[in-house]
């Protein structure tokens, strides 16, 4: 149960994170103002969700892992720790600036240098939670150090 939880939980993440990036190049691309606004506030919203969902997933992975340990387990927490200083840190106060200046028609430079900060600290957490994705997987056996390549 508690593996089942932390891989909803971590998914649901990654998931998560994904859209919000997919969505703000998405609507910086081909949306206008308002529309832009009405992402940035959706993501403040999804943080309820986000946020939850990635203390799961590092207490469940916490709780996982017992007395174990090896060197791909080190690196996951490893990785852990950099997703949820990037997360907490860059992500979420770039996130409820964004919104903030959206809300007040404030799309200067100011904007747009924080929307390239989230944008990276974005890419970076989804590259390592998808190597921690990678990584459970050939924890659980469910791929082989072979095919991971």
């Amino acid at each position: 149960m508690r593996s089942r939880v932390h891989a909803i939980a971590g998914i649901l993440g990654l998931t998560l994170i994904t859209l919000f990036f997919t969505a703000s190049i998405t609507v910086e691309l081909g949306g206008g103002e308002q529309a832009v606004t009405q992402v940035k506030l959706l993501i403040v919203f999804g943080l309820l969700v986000l946020v939850p969902s990635m203390i799961v997933t590092g207490g469940s992975g916490r709780s996982l892992i017992g007395r174990r340990s090896s060197p791909l387990i080190r690196l996951k927490q490893k990785r852990m720790i950099a997703i949820g200083t990037i997360g907490l840190g860059v992500l979420t106060p770039c996130a409820i600036l964004l919104q903030q200046l959206s809300a007040n028609g404030d799309f200067t430079t100011t904007f747009y240098a924080i929307q390239a900060t989230e944008l990276i600290g974005g890419a970076a957490n989804i590259t390592l939670m998808a190597l921690n994705l990678r990584a459970g997987l050939l924890l659980t056996g469910r791929i082989q150090a072979s095919k991971a390549k």
